[in-house]
């Protein structure tokens, strides 16, 4: 398969223009850039038939926490913690998600200031039918990795998120104490 143009063109930008500046790591820009470039074209790939279920990524987060969570339901901010999107809209995507009647908020039976978010069977259902496609899509996706790739891919892009939050948990620090 040919080198992908927008590949070829940051590669190119990167490599020149970084040159020019004080404390340019070329592999760890170009780590970073095919990072960002390889969820992009996951995203893109996984997009078109998530939709063809009336899903998008952050609905299917949610569903599938309400789904292994506990059985009464997960409160509104446990949610917002736990979802791998941002949590800013998550009010939002409950009242998409309780509109197509996937979910269903339910008052807590003695604090009534405590709401919960519970799956219903209907959205049980639907991912039971998606998730096996789901599934077939990512290994078609990874189709060109080994096991071994894959595993070692895996623990490279952990050890490499548990870099950048520290790394972005130390910045936070330094700012607030300037």
């Amino acid at each position: 398969m040919p080198e992908d143009r927008r590949e070829s063109f940051y590669h190119e930008r990167v490599s020149d223009a970084g040159r020019r500046y004080k404390g340019f790591d070329p592999l760890s820009t170009q780590a970073v850039l095919n990072l960002i470039y390889t969820y992009d074209v996951f995203h893109q790939a996984s997009s078109r038939y998530m939709a063809h279920y009336g899903l998008s990524k952050s609905s299917l987060n949610i569903l599938l926490l309400l789904r292994h969570g506990p059985a009464e339901g997960m409160q509104l901010h446990d949610l917002g913690e736990l979802l791998l999107v941002s949590r800013a809209n998550i009010t939002g995507l409950m009242d998409s998600l309780e509109e197509k009647g996937w979910v269903e908020r339910v008052v807590h039976s003695s604090d009534r200031r405590v709401r919960y978010a519970r799956i219903t069977g209907k959205a049980e259902a639907l991912l039971d039918e998606f998730m096996p496609v789901h599934y077939r899509h990512v290994k078609s996706l990874l189709q060109d990795l080994s096991n071994e790739e894959k595993e070692t891919l895996a623990v490279l892009l952990k050890k490499a998120r548990r870099s950048m939050t520290t790394q972005s948990a130390n910045e936070c620090l330094e700012h607030s104490r300037s």
